[in-house]
């Protein structure tokens, strides 16, 4: 009995680096944000690194086995917790699906590791009376961050977000200021109340625009402040007013429980998951 000849499956011996600068190449053609691909950037060099102790540098050699030993080694290095564990996973399980999509590897499912949830640090009111008191504007800097904290602790924006808005964004005839590209790329629009306006419009004067198309966050220059020298300013100044806390993002979650917390005393509620049912559609 005859018997059709049948084409065996063929995995190409694509490299770990060749396979990703493909990953990359496919992340830009999608239009996918700077901030998305330097995430993939930094976990997949903690991966390439665990990968070179295995001496791995074929695609087709990854499978669920060196997916586990990589887990277990992010553990050993005891430098993160289960959820800065979990956000790595995230990030190399996007890149293995696409390698396994294209057939590079054998399919396999990647699962996150239980994490236990802890309840998320917040700047406490004796910090926040430290921070907000107001400098003396003798040096742009330190009454840039002034303008700064009280500025996240105001809208809960996002670094990222803060350093995108230029002076047209605000328009304080509508008390809004809009966020043209945070993380879902959606343009929103977040009120400002009288106290931040009222910063602002002095901040504005001070920092003397030459264009509304000026970025509002400045160097001292009067250049597009950056992330790293917004953190890094900022760590100076709370360090200089006696607070060891020195996170942005920690404005960013102390801005969302003064927000549940201001829902709670209007409203009258004192359980915490019905006002959490309340703002759940909010993007805090």
């Amino acid at each position: 009995m005859k018997q059709r000849i049948s084409m065996a499956k063929f995995t190409p011996n694509k490299t770990v680096k060749d396979g990703y600068k493909e990953f990359i190449t496919s992340c830009k053609v999608k239009n996918l944000s700077e901030q998305t691909i330097f995430y993939y950037d930094k976990n997949m060099k903690i991966f390439e690194t665990f990968l070179e102790i295995q001496e791995i540098s074929l695609i087709k050699e990854i499978d669920l086995t060196v997916v586990n030993e990589f887990i277990l080694y992010l553990k050993a290095l005891g430098t993160m917790n289960d959820i800065s564990i979990n956000t790595v996973i995230r990030a190399i399980r996007a890149i293995l699906y696409y390698f396994q999509k294209l057939g590079y590897c054998k399919p396999f499912k990647i699962g996150l590791i239980k994490a236990d949830k802890t309840i998320k640090e917040t700047y406490t009111d004796h910090e926040l009376k430290l921070l907000l008191v107001k400098p003396t504007m003798e040096q742009f800097a330190e009454y840039r961050d002034w303008v700064t904290i009280n500025f996240l602790l105001a809208t809960g924006v996002r670094v990222g977000e803060l350093v995108g808005i230029q002076v047209k964004d605000v328009d304080f005839e509508d008390s809004v200021v809009k966020v043209k590209r945070g993380k879902s790329r959606r343009e929103r629009h977040i009120p400002l109340s009288k106290t931040i306006t009222k910063v602002l419009m002095e901040y504005i004067s001070v920092r003397q625009c030459s264009s509304e198309d000026d970025y509002l966050f400045c160097n001292t220059f009067g250049q597009k402040l950056t992330e790293d020298l917004c953190k890094h300013s900022v760590l100076r100044y709370n360090r200089a007013r006696g607070v060891n806390k020195t996170s942005l993002h920690l404005f960013r979650h102390t801005f969302a429980k003064m927000f549940i917390s201001t829902v709670a005393t209007y409203l009258g509620c004192k359980r915490f998951w019905g006002i959490k049912a309340l703002i759940s559609s909010r993007n805090t």
